[in-house]
């Protein structure tokens, strides 16, 4: 019997280990100095750096990126005609 009460408590502490990393994830878009675009699993220290964030997920984080570059394109001025109307 002792065997199977470590068991029990080795899982029990293993599956609260586990919830308590996942809980903890975040994930956040930010600019480094050189000026590329990143995701980082961790809060940075420099607040102005985070572009987004906090994501659950790194494949959310990920695509806010790339939804950010698309967003960054679509931005840009429409090209005047260069003759009259």
């Amino acid at each position: 019997m002792s065997k199977m009460v470590k068991y029990v408590v080795v899982v029990v502490a293993l599956l609260a280990f586990m919830a308590t990393m996942a809980i903890a994830a975040e994930f956040y878009v930010v600019k480094d100095p050189s000026g590329k675009v990143v995701v980082v699993d961790k809060k940075p220290d420099d607040q102005k750096s985070i572009l987004r964030g906090p994501f659950k997920t790194k494949a959310e984080a990920e695509k806010a990126v790339t939804a950010g570059k698309a967003e960054g394109a679509a931005k840009k001025p429409a090209k005047l005609p260069e003759s009259g109307c």
